[in-house]
């Protein structure tokens, strides 16, 4: 196998946190450094304001629940690396900031409400009198004198039985076609005010992670949200270099309409999403793998340029590197070619999981940041044994991922280390790596909402992933 293959490590991505001090995890740089704060990298602390909408009851759940945040959480079991303690919001956190909340700030879904939404004869009017009432509530707080920073949606656990659901494990409020959590964000996002929803369980804490991880999760997401920005960032990230993540979506009540979705990150940290346009999609041999024409190839990349030179005062960008999670067709990679023709600098690739094993002579597997490459096949290992942690944090054998480039015009390796950096940049997600980088992981997701058939009759839905997340 030496012979075949050539087998390179890339070492541990390292973060960026408040004054540009760093850390290989997220939980140990927020708590040694503090977050990056927005707008002004030199301030020591700041208060953030919420805002509630939920019953009487889930309302006072979320005051709850955000009160035992505000001290020290440690996990049921042993602390590990990856299972750090939440430290606490206070003023005393090594975390830097707290939230405030103010009853300004509260919109209430009254009982009477609620006794409307039970009566099952009043049928569809119900799904849009629940809308109606959260989109009351939402322009009454963003109205107010002082408005907060985003708006907390504490879901009553009773519209899970008023309402049909979908889904088993973690079921979700369905509104005819539409999902409840989607037209949330889409109501949210109209006003300019991030959301995030927190679920019945979540509330009562039954069923679901340890309080310390709900509390990380949930924290460093709102935090995002608050700020409109990235906690923290990547050391390192190539400048005037546009990555982008093509996936595609379902439009809702239309089985054969696919649209394309871009994902925009740049070195500075900043991310963006845009919605491709529309396309049928026919194929008996690949029927749920749509891949775009030429032309409709081309219009994705020349949308992703415009809104790259958009936020860049006119530049383009000296390189563009595009992730895919299926493969290129020859018309697309045409198209792609065609739009970013004056770019200098082009690297395509795929990133797809795998089903390989690769094992050591040793009882430890893998070292996450393994590449194993040839001239056809390259395997990169974002799981596997983190030596900065000391340990594998996993349960079975680690799998790498399968990458394999269309258009290359950078090394290899420079193209995995980013992927590998990637990892590092779920702000839903506190763990120290995600198998999957967040050009491919975070797709499905925005395209959920952006699938709902209300926002099919949106123009143009805001590009800042702080809506979707």
């Amino acid at each position: 196998m030496s012979k075949d293959f050539e087998v390179i490590y890339i070492p541990e991505p390292q973060l960026l946190f408040n004054k540009n001090k760093q850390a290989y995890n997220p939980c140990v740089g927020l708590i040694k450094h503090g977050p990056r704060f927005s707008g002004n990298k030199e301030v020591d602390y700041k208060e953030f304001r919420i805002g509630i909408i939920g019953s009487d009851k889930s309302i006072s759940q979320a005051k709850d629940l955000f009160e035992q945040f505000q001290f020290k959480i440690s996990p049921k079991k042993e602390v590990k690396p990856w299972r750090i303690p939440f430290p606490g919001l206070n003023k005393e956190s090594p975390l830097n900031f707290s939230f405030v909340f103010n009853p300004e700030w509260e919109g209430e879904i009254t009982s009477n409400e609620m006794v409307y939404l039970k009566d099952k004869s009043k049928g569809k009017e119900r799904n849009e009198e629940l809308l109606s009432i959260i989109k009351d509530r939402m322009k009454k707080i963003y109205h107010s004198e002082s408005p907060p920073d985003m708006i907390l949606i504490s879901i009553p656990e009773e519209l899970f039985t008023i309402f049909s659901t979908s889904g088993s494990d973690k079921p979700n409020i369905k509104l005819d076609d539409d999902d409840f959590h989607n037209r949330i964000k889409i109501l949210a996002m109209e006003l300019k005010m991030p959301t995030q929803l927190i679920r019945p369980e979540t509330l009562k804490q039954d069923k679901t992670q340890e309080l310390f991880l709900i509390a990380w999760n949930l924290v460093v997401g709102i935090l995002y949200k608050c700020q409109r920005g990235h906690p923290w960032k990547l050391t390192y990230l190539e400048e005037d270099t546009c990555y982008v993540g093509i996936s595609f979506f379902r439009e809702k009540t239309k089985k054969t309409i696919r649209a394309s979705l871009a994902q925009i990150f740049l070195d500075t940290g900043e991310s963006f999403v845009l919605r491709g346009d529309s396309f049928k999609w026919v194929n008996k041999k690949n029927p749920n793998s749509p891949h775009l024409s030429k032309e409709s190839s081309k219009d994705i990349i020349e949308l992703v340029l415009k809104h790259y030179k958009s936020v860049r005062k006119g530049k383009n960008p000296t390189r563009l590197v595009i992730h895919k999670s299926s493969g290129y067709w020859e018309e697309e990679l045409e198209g792609f070619i065609e739009a970013s023709k004056e770019i200098k600098k082009r690297d395509f690739v795929t990133i797809l999981d795998s089903d390989v094993k690769f094992f050591t002579s040793n009882k430890y597997p893998v070292l996450r940041g393994t590449l194993i490459t040839n001239k056809d096949t390259n395997f990169l290992y974002t799981t596997g044994f983190v030596p900065t942690l000391g340990t594998y944090p996993g349960i079975t054998t680690p799998r790498p991922l399968s990458i394999k480039s269309y258009n290359l015009d950078s090394d290899i390796k420079k193209v995995c280390e980013e992927i590998l950096s990637f990892t590092k940049l779920d702000w839903n997600n506190t763990f120290v790596y995600s198998k999957f980088p967040v050009t491919i992981s975070v797709s499905r997701k925005v395209g959920n909402i952006m699938a709902e058939t209300v926002a099919q009759n949106i123009e143009e839905l805001d590009p800042h992933y702080f809506y979707y997340m």
